[in-house]
């Protein structure tokens, strides 16, 4: 229970991948007479080396991001099981943990560790990455500093968000030209918002924000948690609560409630969003139309932990519901999610480092096309990673631009319906709501 607490960190925080899928197809035919061998730092003539570098093992909410882990894992045993030998550029994948641990100097230590051993950083998830220069100034095989190629998940760090070296599965919410800019101008989806003010008119109701890092509060406030005042949720009041805060901080909330009379309340953090309505329960409020959450609330501990008070909630994500199993049915790529990462281990932090596993195959296919497979390196995988823009992970996660660091219009609305998780919009599996009107440009002077 206490794990979801730290959703909020995780700027979430989006159908067509054609192009890309014919890629890794064809991927082999230009290299099926060339014999493998060693190219650069993490590739040997018989593997390829990418690095996970994830806050697991640590006293204040131990296994963060351990889905992160098993599912990049799980990701690798997908690639290597594929007929023709499998693999990537006819060689094995093989997955170098490193555990962040919440901890600045582990993840310092971590980068260091990625540089010396692996190709690339592949479903980053450290919320202490604070500096991405050891990556930046990572040598290549031959000494010449080509950088680090990072495909992460958690990049709560503006350094990283916008760094030309990392291409986040959660794009940076600030459009990154007007980074230095007062104000900047944000990009968040708020595409449920559409459909709340279609359905139920004017809402307005408080927002609740998870304190424990500046930066998380920063990226919630600007994205669609916090922004969906511009289409549909007025904000009686915001109110920062840590994570970690017992039931009692709640009662504030529904007092403000009670008081203006509020129709929405949100909560991104799926315990503080079991709080929020525990409380709301105790205290008998009524005339609530939307309660609101989004990936953080996605879980089955979710369910079990909040019981009948969570009845109700809508929960938004950016990707294919991977607990439905029609959704899974639908899309071949979420079932091979769940299957190769096992069922009780896949989460929403999963999906996203599962998908950055797919990125990094498509970036090692295109080159092996372009110049066969002993042609894969940092620097040429920094140039295919640049040339990919619609991408979506075979269909299971919102249309990104991954090389353009641009948020998804695309999003999935769910409502917990008799104790589990019911499609609400699109209601026909294996699909998503990408209206362009979703993204909308806000300014904000944050940084």
């Amino acid at each position: 229970m206490r794990r979801s607490r730290w959703v909020a960190l995780v700027a979430a925080l989006v159908i067509c991948a054609s192009t890309l899928a014919a890629t890794a197809l064809t991927a082999g035919a230009q290299s099926s007479n060339e014999k493998p061998k060693a190219t650069d730092i993490g590739i040997t003539a018989d593997e390829i080396h990418v690095a996970v570098v994830a806050d697991v093992d640590n006293p204040i909410v131990p296994n963060l991001f351990k889905g992160s882990k098993d599912a990049v894992e799980g990701a690798a045993k997908f690639l290597n099981s594929k007929a023709g030998g499998g693999g990537l550029a006819g060689r094995k994948v093989v997955v170098d943990f490193y555990d962040s641990k919440l901890n600045a100097n582990a993840t310092t230590n971590a980068e260091i560790q990625a540089c010396q051993n692996d190709v690339a950083m592949v479903g980053t998830s450290s919320v202490s990455l604070a500096s991405v220069d050891n990556m930046r100034n990572c040598p290549d095989s031959t000494g010449a500093v080509t950088g680090l190629p990072d495909i992460p998940f958690v990049s709560t760090n503006l350094s990283q968000q916008c760094s030309d070296q990392s291409f986040p599965m959660a794009p940076p919410q600030v459009i990154c030209s007007t980074a230095t800019d007062h104000p900047q101008t944000f990009q968040p989806n708020v595409g449920r918002g559409y459909y709340y003010k279609k359905k139920f008119g004017d809402l307005h109701g408080p927002y609740v924000f998870g304190n424990d890092s500046k930066s998380a509060r920063d990226s919630s406030f600007v994205s669609g948690i916090g922004q969906l005042r511009v289409v549909c949720c007025k904000s009686d009041q915001d109110f920062d609560i840590s994570g970690f805060a017992p039931q009692p901080s709640y009662t504030p909330v529904i007092q403000e409630m009670k008081n203006a009379g509020s129709n929405y309340a949100q909560a991104n953090q799926g315990t503080q969003t079991q709080l929020l309505r525990k409380e709301a329960t105790i205290q008998g409020i009524t005339g609530v139309k939307v309660w609101d959450c989004t990936t953080g609330c996605y879980s089955t501990s979710f369910l079990k932990d909040g019981g009948s008070d969570v009845e109700g909630e809508f929960v938004d994500t950016l990707y294919l519901p991977f607990l439905n199993a029609a959704d899974r049915k639908a899309n071949p790529m979420l079932n091979n999610f769940v299957k190769y990462t096992g069922k009780d281990l896949a989460d929403g932090f999963g999906v996203y480092a599962w998908s950055a596993m797919i990125a990094f195959r498509d970036a090692v296919n295109a080159q092996v096309k372009a110049g066969g497979v002993n042609s894969v390196t940092r620097k040429t995988l920094f140039e295919q990673l640049n040339k990919i823009h619609d991408f979506n992970a075979d269909g299971m996660f919102g249309t990104i631009d991954l090389a353009g660091r641009k948020t998804s219009p695309c999003h999935v609305l769910m409502q917990v319906k008799n104790g589990d998780f019911k499609r609400v919009f699109p209601t026909k599996a294996g699909t998503f709501d990408c209206a362009k009107k979703n993204v909308v440009e806000v300014k904000l002077d944050v940084y």
